[in-house]
């Protein structure tokens, strides 16, 4: 009550002597008396501000929490339909906490898995903006830490910056700029195999198969070193991933032109009964790639 009095009694101070001073007296003197009184105002905003970031804290953790339920899914419409309004809320939630490192990589996930999943195949130029949207994601959760530098704390952004990086070169192979990015991706994926080798799946050894089938061979591409590293992801964990075989024949046995390797990888995702868990979704879209990938198959060989 006493800052509405102190402020009514200013305004009718201020009402009385304004139309006596000079314009650019009156002008200083109306800022002054904005800054004061705005201040006020300020501890609120500031108190919201907290509440906004500690609910978006909330919300993330909820997120993060909830993502293995997403890649459990076996319906793969639903999840195409459902993910893009997530992946807007997690858009979302980052505008009012943008250095949210848990939101962040979910957001570099989220983009890159999406644009691999469901947009490859059918719309190369839109999965290149989730690509780079992931990218772009997964940079700002590293905050500059660099592949010489990263530690084992750094190997979730670390990875999705560099699977998301390797996937939109391989859609882009014609563009120079793309092409250009091509030597940080073996480093990127060496360190990440030194810090946790088995991260995702064994995904680096995936990237590394991805970057040797999709380098010219004048610039070190080699087809025999991207089966061995194809071999490599399906050991463990990974050669349960059915993504792991289907990337190995879409890469590799078509940079090696083994057809008889291209078939064997396929049929098995075909064969393979899916299960249940956090690789269901994947397993499911894989199933439905390798079909796709074998009806091309004398565009191919």
């Amino acid at each position: 009550m006493k800052n509405i009095n102190q402020w009514s009694v200013v305004s009718g101070q201020w009402l009385k002597i304004r139309s006596g001073i000079h314009p650019l007296l009156r002008c200083f003197a109306a800022s002054l008396f904005a800054i004061r009184y705005s201040l006020f105002a300020v501890v609120p905003l500031i108190s919201a501000c907290s509440l906004n970031r500690l609910a978006v804290r909330q919300t993330a953790g909820i997120i993060d929490g909830g993502l293995p339920a997403v890649f459990a899914q076996s319906d793969t419409q639903y999840v195409k339909e459902a993910l893009p309004g997530n992946l807007q809320l997690m858009e979302i939630l980052l505008q009012n906490d943008p250095a949210n490192r848990k939101l962040l990589i979910n957001a570099a996930q989220g983009f890159c898995g999406y644009a691999l999943m469901f947009l490859e195949d059918y719309n190369p130029e839109r999965a290149s903006i989730f690509y780079l949207k992931g990218e772009t994601y997964a940079s700002r959760a590293l905050k500059g830490i660099t592949t010489q530098n990263a530690k084992k704390k750094d190997v979730p952004p670390l990875f999705w910056q560099t699977f998301c990086k390797a996937s939109y070169i391989n859609i882009n192979r014609d563009k120079p700029e793309a092409v250009a990015e091509l030597p940080g991706i073996e480093p990127a994926a060496e360190k990440i195999l030194t810090l946790q080798p088995g991260y995702y799946y064994n995904g680096a050894q995936s990237i590394l198969g991805a970057y040797y089938s999709i380098r010219p061979r004048i610039l070190g591409g080699d087809p025999d070193k991207a089966k061995a590293r194809f071999e490599l992801a399906l050991k463990g964990e990974g050669g349960d991933f059915l993504l792991n075989r289907f990337m190995y024949a879409k890469m590799a046995a078509v940079a090696a032109q083994d057809a008889e390797l291209f078939d064997t990888l396929l049929n098995y995702v075909l064969a393979a009964e899916p299960k249940d868990g956090n690789t269901r979704l994947p397993d499911e879209v894989a199933k439905i790639k390798a079909k796709k990938l074998l009806e091309k198959k004398d565009d191919l060989f």
